[in-house]
This record gives structure tokens, sequence and C-alpha cells, in this order.
């Protein structure tokens, strides 16, 4: 037994020494692939470049069997992308790298993602029909990409590699059909290849994919000339970076052969695909998308934050911008016409303010050295004495002044939502916050406890804008007030990054106790975002965060769904929902009574 192992050893050895010509080979390989651990940061931001929005990425499970299992695929809008790539050389020349497959097969994923709008139903079609309507689609979202980024074409093109050279199989047409509508500079005179060259380039709109249903359909009709017959199971597109079209073919989708619409965070992001490029007239997207080094003059008013993403369970350090933005005064006959409409019930407010706010002394008693002696604790000690028993010697006490030691920031949500009118109400929500703010501000003034009053808004991460009507060190004066007047709704809601700056701003406060009151109309979102989960998580962390610094936050909810996704974030009893709008700034004085007493 002994010597019918030796040689399984020795072979081993020479093996595990690189002594041997297989293993420098296989070593040679490894050296020439890229895994996606290393590069799946990159790839991230690279889609983020392009499309200002987050894709999820993640690596296919178990991907090291076939290579039909290793291709990628979309999922629930995730894009799925195996483990790792291999340099590719044709001729024995390096014609692509595993990184260039990565940003190909993501861009290409990316693409399906924003513009195939609408399914098919599997049950319509024969595999062939659907593989040929699969191709279509691809060049139609890829035609539509390059008009964007026309850079992208190189990208792909070089990842085709089929030829006139290439035809035994209906695979090899499939293949060389799909280079053929990508690359206008890719030769081939087949008559099949040129007809659907001519129709896709004869079509009218790419917007949709009908396109890709009507092409696809006449195509495969068409190839049944040919008489080449059709594996459905190797006649594959052979591309790497190409997806399997699962995403087209989801069984989830409509039975009867019509199409379905995309969830409705489409429309989050449609906006970005109104046009071929980025404008730069208007102001906000010019702020949306800045990439270029901040300036010295605003870097004294801009933050950089981290942000959760709760799919990786890690911190993205340095990722969202906020910059501090002057607030624009307004007319200052809006507060006082809001002041002049509800005296009865500012009265109402400053005398409960007035019941809770602690005045007067309190005594600390069974102190050894003290300011006065207290009377009841030496007579007690008189009394241990005359019955033999060791006395308190704690008979002194020290008389102190209680005083309030709070600080409260309120923090708006200044989204465009603000601007729509409350449900049975004639003025908005947006004016509702201003009238809050105005009478929560000259009720808080009675107890004499430090307040600001913030706001923000954001496009992006880029964009984070952030608005400090008034300050813990200014005076509530016709500045602050002139300020709230001026308030504005616009653009979206990215609460995480919001609440970070309001605790850095509560964190500057010697106070004992501090509170950051939200008050929002709906949950947090931004253009830049399709996965709601993702800003709701974020918040979270941002408040557990504000939680570790001793600060306490509330949420006061004016969206009446709100339930669902505000407890999540500031969990089960700090938040409320109001139900009757009219009450709100009364409710809000309890609250805050309730939170500082």
């Amino acid at each position: 037994m002994k010597s019918a192992f030796n040689p399984l050893a020795r072979k081993l050895r020479s093996y595990l020494g690189l002594a041997t010509s297989e293993t420098l080979c296989a070593l040679r390989k490894e050296h020439k692939r890229t895994q996606l651990i290393d590069v799946q940061r990159r790839i991230r931001i690279y889609l983020q470049a392009l499309w200002g929005c987050n894709f999820v990425i993640k690596a296919i499970d178990g991907d090291s069997g076939s290579s039909e299992r290793r291709k990628p695929f979309i999922r629930n809008d995730q894009i799925h992308l195996p483990n790792a790539y291999y340099d590719f050389t044709l001729h024995g020349i390096p014609h692509f790298t595993g990184l260039e497959t990565y940003r190909a097969a993501s861009a290409h994923a990316a693409a399906h993602i924003i513009y195939s709008k609408n399914h098919f139903s599997e049950k319509s079609f024969d595999k062939w029909q659907r593989a040929l309507i699969s191709t279509i689609e691809d060049a139609r979202v890829e035609a539509l990409s390059m008009r964007r980024f026309p850079g992208l074409k190189q990208l792909w093109a070089r990842q085709h590699t089929a030829t006139p050279l290439h035809n035994r199989t209906a695979g090899d047409y499939l293949n060389r059909l799909a280079r053929a509508l990508l690359d206008d500079a890719y030769r081939d005179d087949d008559p099949w290849i040129s007809q659907g060259r001519a129709l896709f380039s004869a079509a009218d709109d790419l917007e949709t994919n009908n396109i890709s249903l009507d092409l696809g359909l006449t195509l495969a009709h068409a190839f049944q000339k040919k008489n080449v017959s059709i594996n459905s199971v190797s006649d594959k597109l052979s591309a790497p970076y190409r997806d399997d079209n699962r995403y087209l073919w989801e069984s989830t989708r409509l039975d009867s052969g019509e199409e379905q619409e995309l969830p409705e965070y489409y429309s989050r992001f449609k906006l970005l695909l109104k046009s071929n490029e980025v404008t730069t007239t208007d102001e906000d997207t010019k702020h949306s998308w800045t990439t270029g080094p901040i300036t010295a003059a605003a870097a004294a008013d801009t933050y950089i934050y981290s942000e959760w993403d709760y799919r990786g369970q890690m911190e993205t350090p340095s990722w969202v911008t906020l910059r501090e933005r002057s607030p624009k005064p307004g007319d200052l006959t809006i507060v006082d016409n809001i002041i002049a409409q509800n005296t009865h019930l500012i009265s109402r407010m400053k005398n409960l303010l007035h019941a809770i706010q602690s005045r007067g002394v309190l005594r600390i008693r069974k102190l050894e050295e003290g300011d006065e002696i207290d009377i009841n604790a030496a007579v007690r000690a008189q009394v241990d004495i005359r019955l033999g028993e060791q006395p308190d010697t704690r008979v002194m006490m020290r008389s102190v002044r209680k005083t309030r030691d709070i600080s409260v920031l309120v923090l708006l949500d200044l989204s465009n939502s603000s601007n729509q009118k409350i449900r049975g109400q004639r003025h908005t929500v947006l004016q509702l916050t201003q009238q809050v703010c105005v009478l929560f501000a000259d009720a808080i003034e009675t107890v004499g406890d430090p307040f600001a009053i913030h706001g923000f808004c954001s496009r992006s991460r880029h964009d984070v804008e952030y608005f400090r009507l008034k300050d813990f060190d200014q005076p509530h004066d016709d500045v602050s007030k002139a300020n709230i007047a001026g308030m504005t709704g616009q653009k979206y809601t990215r609460m995480g990054t919001a609440i970070r700056h309001a605790t850095h701003y509560l964190n500057q406060q010697q106070s004992g106790k501090k509170l950051l009151m939200l008050i929002t109309d709906g949950e947090p979102a931004d253009i830049d975002v399709r996965d709601l989960r993702y800003l709701r998580y974020d918040a979270k962390k941002a408040v557990k965060d504000a939680g570790r610094f001793g600060i306490h936050t509330y949420c006061i909810g004016l969206d009446p769904n709100a339930d669902k996704y505000v407890s999540a974030i500031f969990g089960a009893r700090n938040y409320m929902v109001v139900d009757h709008i009219n009450r709100l700034p009364e409710k809000m004085l309890l609250i805050y009574a309730a939170l500082t007493l």
C-alpha cells in the first residue's frame, strides 16, 4: 500500500511546488483573471457616473460550473455578475480584460433596467423566437445607451468576435446578427443579416420595445428559408457580457401576451432620460452632476457624509455631499398674519409651557458638607445619640436653583411634495409647516429653551441642500421670521444625511438633554435611488447614531400612510402621524412638553 501511494504523493508535491508545466499554466491563468470582489465598488461607481442611479450588484452563487450558469442575469432589478472573468485573447493577442467585461456586462444590464420598460410572455413564443426577440431588445437598449454615451460602442463591440466564416449553426447567425446591429463597421453580406440590419435601421421609434417583438418574429420567420437546424440549447449569444435575458421573460409577468410596465419607481429617474445630454442651464442640474473639486469659497459650507448601505451591511464613506444654502427671506406679513389669526392658540400654548417650566429651589439633603443645617436630620441624629446608637452625620443640605437644560432642533422636510394641498384644506403642507414654526417659536420663548429651526431638500447624493432658518444663538427676530416666511418646497428628501447634519449642530450644544424633532410629509426618497428601502435604512442608521450622542429623535408625520415606514425608522414610540392637521401646532407643543419634562 505504501508503494502505491508514493507516485501520487510525488505528483502532489511537484504540483504544489510549481515544478510542473501544468502548475505554471494554471498559475498564469489565475493571474489573468479579474475577481468581482476586487472591482465591485468600482463598477458601482462606474454605473453611478453613467446613469446617476445606485444599482445593486451581486455575485452569482456557485458560478464555477458551466459557462451558461456564469452568464450575467437581472433579477428584481439587481445585477448578478460572475465571481470572475478571465482576460480574453484572440489569435494569441490580448483582446479585452476581465475588468472590461465587467464594465460591459454591468452597463448592458443597467441599460435593460432603464430602457426595457415592458416584458413579454414566455408562453406566446417558441425558444428560437424568444432568442431573436431578446437579441433585438439587446440591440435596442444598447442603441439608446450609445445615444447618451457613444463610448459604450467600443466597449461592447470589442467583445463580439463572430464573423461571416461562422455559418454552421443557427447560433452562429444569431451572434453575427448581434454584432451587425451593434457595429455599423462590421461587414456581413448575408441576406438575412442585411435584412435584420436594414429593418432595425429603418425603425422609427426605439423608445418602446414593440420593435423587438415585431422584428424578432419577422426574422424568425425569414430564417426558415436557410434550412439551418436550430438547437435551442446551444444556439445562444456568445458575447461574454450579454445577460441571459431572463429579465425580459420572467414568469411573474402577465401570461396573456400583454405587456406589463415596470414598478412606479421608474418615473423617479425617468427625468434623467428626457435628453441625451445633461443640461447645464438649470441650476439644480448643475449641482446634481457636480463632480469636480469643491472651490475654496464653498468649502466652508460643504460637508461630506457617509451613507449606510443595508444590502452590504456597510457604511459607504464620503458618499454624500451636503451644502448649506443661505435661506431666502420672505414677506414678514406672512408671519404677522399667522400670529394675528392664532392669538388664542398662542395663549394656550404659552400657558402650557408656563405650567411645565421648572422654577424655584431644589433642596439636596443628607450631605456632610452643605450650605445650611437640615433641622430634621439634626433632630434624628440627637435622638440616635440619646438612644446610644451611631447617629447619621449627614445633617447638612444645599439649596440648588432648578433650571431647564434642554436644546431642541426642529428639522423641516422642504421637498417638492410640501407644495401639495392638504386633503380637505385650502392651504398646502408648506403653509402648515410655516404656521407650526411660527407658533412653536413664539411659544417656546416662554421657557427660554435654546432652539433652532433648520430645513433640507436634495437632488441626488451630490446635492443635499441644508437651510439654517434660525440657529441656537440667534434671537427670534425679524431675520429668522423672514427666513421662515421665505421657505420653499423643492426637490427630494434624503433624510438620513439631513439628520446627520442636524446631529452635528446638536452635538455643539452643552445642554444635558437634546431633542431633534423632524416634520415630514413623506418617506425618504431621491432621484438617484430606485430602492426605497435603501434610504429608509440609511435614515434609521442616522437616527441610531444620533442616539449614541444622547440625542432623542422624534418624527411628526403628515402623511396618513406614514406608519408603515416611520415606525421602522424612528421606533414605535418616537413618532406621531397627525390625523387632524388643524391641531398640529398644539399637538407639537404637547409632544415637546412630554419629551422635555
